[in-house]
């Protein structure tokens, strides 16, 4: 009785795959739509990543000594050039400069007097009724006194611009940073750091790209190309910049070349040090064949798209050139050629595909031939 029995089951399972196979050979082909690639101008990009310097940086250090007696702008603000930014006690320069005006006033009255004796002895010098030699010694002492009076404007105006560096400007317009020194701390003539200050506009990006790109960026910088700036992820489109600065040597250690682009930085958006992509056209092709990204495959032999024969979706090779955004820039196929987008989830070479109305099966679509 026992083998009866599994005689019975193994039938009944036969009949149960027999049944699924035919459930799956039976299922409705998918639906699908088709589309063409079209001809674009295509320019490939290719982000490098770009430090942000600033044009200019400068070091505030005091030109004289003393107290620092107050602070005058507002850390990490923009400051314009020649807006006041510390002030040093300036009682000890006032207390020069008054010495030196004293000490001129003096010898002013001083070289008056001796001129005084030169014109009242020259008449008498040449009626012989004094010697020549007292006349020469009047002359001399006259000499003597005018060379102290110039000495002497050139310590006033010296004290003058001494009492200037008490009221330290800003020397350019940029962004400041921190001040290093508080208010009250003795400061050193060409010695203590104050603060620092970026000229943030404009502002300019370096970075580096392969010899082999040497053609693409002269290309760039002849026409003026505006070059994209995005962040270091390459999502946020922050400025647009010209390529200004080719390094005239490639370097033997890297094998690359030093660029640098300006950009104009007006909204402030780029900050020195910061890490970018510039976007840099490499390549430019006219009545390119595109294709959305999404249409395009990869497969174990590379890239490919599906297509429609015989009310089957058969995959074609094709050859990707590069992507950009949703748009896929490629060769291998022609604008007669159809193509399934967007792709079912189910799709699989060889899976029974329709387009239009329910039931009506695809037509065998023509294959065009390569561009």
């Amino acid at each position: 009785m026992r083998y009866p029995l599994i005689f019975l089951l193994t039938a009944l399972t036969l009949g149960l795959t027999g049944c699924q196979d035919k459930a799956r050979h039976e299922m409705p082909p998918l639906q699908v739509q088709l589309t063409s690639p079209t001809r674009e101008d295509m320019t490939h990009y290719v982000g490098y990543l770009g430090t942000v310097t600033p044009i200019q940086t400068v070091t505030v250090i005091p030109q004289t000594s003393g107290l620092l007696q107050n602070i005058s702008f507002t850390q990490g603000a923009m400051v314009s050039k020649g807006q006041t930014l510390f002030t040093i006690d300036p009682a000890q320069t006032r207390a020069e400069l008054a010495q030196a005006l004293a000490k001129l006033a003096a010898d002013q009255a001083t070289a008056r007097y001796n001129r005084n004796l030169v014109d009242q002895d020259r008449p008498l010098a040449e009626k012989d009724f004094i010697t020549r030699q007292s006349f020469d010694q009047a002359v001399s002492q006259a000499q003597a006194a005018a060379a102290q009076v110039a000495e002497d404007q050139a310590a006033v105006q010296q004290a003058r611009i001494n009492l200037s560096y008490t009221h330290i400007l800003a020397p350019i317009t940029g962004r400041i940073g921190l001040a290093l020194v508080k208010a009250g701390n003795l400061v050193v003539a060409n010695q203590t750091q104050l603060t620092t200050i970026n000229e943030i506009n404009p502002i300019t990006i370096n970075f580096s790209v392969p010899q082999a790109q040497l053609g693409a960026a002269r290309l760039a910088q002849s026409q003026n190309t505006n070059l994209p700036i995005q962040d270091e992820k390459g999502g946020t489109l922050l400025a647009q910049g010209k390529l200004t600065f080719i390094d005239n040597t490639v370097s033997a250690s890297t094998a690359t070349v030093s660029l640098q682009v300006t950009v104009p930085n007006t909204n402030h958006k780029l900050w020195p040090g910061q890490y970018v992509l510039v976007q840099m056209p490499v390549q430019h092709i006219a009545n390119a064949l595109v294709l959305p990204v999404g249409a395009v495959q990869q497969g174990s032999s590379g890239p490919f798209v599906y297509t429609v024969e015989q009310g089957k979706a058969t995959d074609k090779a094709i050859q990707v050139l590069w992507e950009t955004g949703a748009k896929a820039v490629i060769s291998g196929i022609s604008t007669h050629t159809q193509v399934i987008f967007p792709l079912p989830a189910r799709l699989y070479p060889g899976a029974a595909v329709q387009t239009g109305a329910a039931g009506q099966p695809a037509k065998q679509q023509h294959q065009g031939s390569l561009s």
